[in-house]
């Protein structure tokens, strides 16, 4: 039991660590800082209002359902609700994400070099 656990301690790490990358930021060739700014301002903005919406009313589970069949216990709430801040929050960054791309914005590297202009 206890190799399992450290096997999957280290299967764990090794996961975080190949997920860090160089650190980025938005681009276009057309665009001052000042412009970058109000448009990452904006699309925040819109996604978060977007992501509220759309995760306002939803539970996850059947609260109204019929009564918990099928658990053992009796769902955990804080979890519940954790889960739901969780997939509100990676949907609000791809909603982000996706206006930012709209506005012909690409993501490069922050050490590279902006083309001149």
């Amino acid at each position: 039991m206890r190799a399992m656990s450290g096997f999957l301690a280290l299967a764990a790490i090794g996961l975080l660590a190949s997920g860090c990358g160089p650190a980025m930021r938005w681009d276009r060739s057309d665009a001052t800082a000042e412009t970058v700014q109000a448009d990452q301002i904006d699309c925040r903005r819109a996604a978060a209002s977007e992501a509220f919406r759309s995760y306002a009313f939803h539970s996850g589970f059947g609260i109204m359902g019929p009564p918990f069949w099928g658990y053992r216990h009796r769902p955990d709430y804080f979890q519940w609700r954790q889960r739901l801040e969780t997939e509100r929050a990676f949907y609000e960054m791809r909603l982000a994400s996706f206006c930012m791309r709209n506005k012909g914005y690409t993501q490069v590297p922050v050490n590279e070099q902006a083309p001149a202009r």
